[in-house]
């Protein structure tokens, strides 16, 4: 009796084990994301290089059809991973503008509101009659004002070199031909000459230029590709009127004998 249960027991602890190793071994799948694919190096894989434009290759909807599943899965997990980060610099990037924008109303509002103007307004000048309760009145609103004026004028002129800063790097974002060294070095020579321009006028002056000389060189090049093409046809035409040298091939005796015969004629 004692061997049955012993049996039994083993077979039903065998039986829990067979049931319960299903379960323990669940598959795992890991999510390849965008982060994976950046820090991949040229360690891990040779075409993986940090400088890699690669061409010539078929378009990857070509290929999407027929690599297995899980690959498919993978590149979905990054084009999902892709998106949901550039949604969010998209976000990001709102919140900064937005940012920005705001600071930059307040700089404007501190420059030239209306406390600015009031400030910037104060006759200098004037004279009051201090003996006079409304000239003693005028007299220390008069110099008060200027006293604020004192010392809103280095945080103006700091927001002034700010805000022309981000002027300047906002009118190079939109026209980044100014870097180039054929507009570069033609503004930094006019504006030694001409320092009362503006860099924005400095630009449109040599762009000017740029675009003259430009436009004059197409018009050279036309102008030479059509004098060779004249020059060609006038070579044919030329070639094509003018009498053969020598003494032609003959195919055959008669040929010579009537061609030689001929030429006995014409003396």
């Amino acid at each position: 009796m004692e061997t049955d249960n012993t049996i039994s027991t083993s077979v039903s602890e065998t039986d829990e084990t067979a049931v319960a190793t299903p379960h323990e071994e669940e598959e795992t799948f890991e999510n390849y994301t965008l982060d994976d694919l950046m820090s991949m190096n040229e360690e891990q894989n040779s075409l993986f290089t940090d400088d890699a434009k690669y061409k010539g290759m078929k378009p990857l909807s070509s290929w999407i059809n027929n690599v297995p599943e899980d690959v498919r899965k993978h590149l979905a997990n990054i084009r999902a991973d892709y998106t949901r980060k550039t949604q969010e610099l998209a976000a990001m990037r709102r919140e900064v503008e937005a940012a920005q924008n705001q600071m930059r109303l307040q700089n404007e509002n501190f420059v030239n509101g209306a406390l600015a103007q009031k400030v910037a307004n104060v006759d200098t000048t004037a004279e009051y009659d201090l003996f006079d309760p409304e000239g003693m009145k005028a007299e220390i609103q008069r110099q008060a004002s200027l006293m604020l004026a004192e010392m809103l004028k280095p945080a103006q002129e700091e927001i002034q070199i700010q805000q022309r800063k981000v002027q300047l790097e906002q009118f190079k974002l939109e026209n980044p031909e100014m870097t180039d060294p054929e507009y570069r070095k033609p503004m930094i020579e006019l504006l030694k000459s001409r320092p009362e321009l503006s860099m924005e006028d400095a630009f449109y002056i040599i762009k000017a230029k740029v675009g003259s000389s430009k436009l004059q060189q197409e018009r050279d090049e036309i102008a030479a590709r059509k004098q060779r093409q004249r020059e060609t046809v006038m070579k044919s035409s030329s070639g094509s009127r003018s009498a053969p040298s020598g003494v032609p091939k003959f195919n055959n005796a008669i040929e010579a004998y009537r061609y030689h015969k001929a030429q006995q004629a014409k003396k």
